[in-house]
């Protein structure tokens, strides 16, 4: 039998992820990356109870030391990578990363670097993001959006759907159809898109059928999140 690590702070072994959950009532589907049924590991999730959105969004640096302290209690409990659940906790990932030793993903958009080395040159990345106005060009380069690549945005944050997300029940179909409608339309003012990538945790439910709606190879916090798994524990072929 192998030697096990004795964890500083464990209330449970092995979690494998970690991720930093903002405080904002919605409902999570399966495919969701707040749904543990997401996952074909185990997964640990923690509120952050001063994270809420509006401060998240603008990245209010009150509210770092909260991040970086729920970062350091899930290391303690023996995570090997940290994400998150808010593409907008991008503004809190050099804190954490400096603040931990497991690598760090906070954010969906730090998959811009890879996507734009992936395509033809020319080609134009859209972003379905869950705040169009706060996905500024300074939040992009902050991503590593590489200066000779474009990319387009669009939200469906005025959408009724989106809006009363807080107060009723999540009508997949709607809410995808809301994604379609807004991607299908990006892609069509924008000319030569070659990937879609999707801000928002509450949108990797979509991907798929938006993926085959668009023919476009679709980013998300779900495919982050398993990459950050898969480089942390690669399978043995001995």
């Amino acid at each position: 039998m192998p030697v096990y690590k004795l964890l500083p702070q464990p209330q449970a072994y092995g979690y494998e992820v970690g991720l930093l959950i903002i405080n904002l009532l919605e409902t999570h589907a399966p495919g969701d990356t707040a749904h543990v049924g997401t996952y074909d590991y185990p997964v640990l999730m923690k509120v952050v109870e001063a994270a809420e959105v509006t401060l998240v969004a603008k990245g209010d640096r009150s509210i770092e030391a909260d991040i970086v302290a729920a970062a350091q209690e899930m290391e303690r409990m023996g995570v090997q990578a940290i994400s998150s659940n808010c593409g907008f906790l991008l503004h809190y990932q050099d804190a954490v990363r400096d603040a931990v030793s497991v690598p760090v993903y906070l954010s969906s958009l730090l998959q811009l670097p890879l996507i734009a080395r992936s395509l033809r040159r020319g080609q134009k990345i859209a972003i379905l993001t869950a705040y169009a106005k706060r996905l500024t060009p300074e939040v992009l380069k902050l991503a590593g959006l590489p200066d000779d690549v474009e990319a387009v945005t669009a939200s469906i944050e005025t959408s009724a759907e989106f809006r009363n997300m807080d107060k009723q029940d999540l009508d997949t179909d709607a809410f995808g159809d809301r994604l379609e409608e807004a991607a299908r339309q990006m892609i069509a003012d924008a000319g030569d898109v070659g990937a879609l990538l999707l801000e928002c945790a509450l949108f990797p439910p979509y991907a798929a059928r938006l993926q085959r709606a668009l023919g476009l190879p679709v980013y998300d916090f779900v495919s982050l999140i398993d990459f950050a798994r898969q480089v942390t524990h690669r399978k043995s072929y001995e």
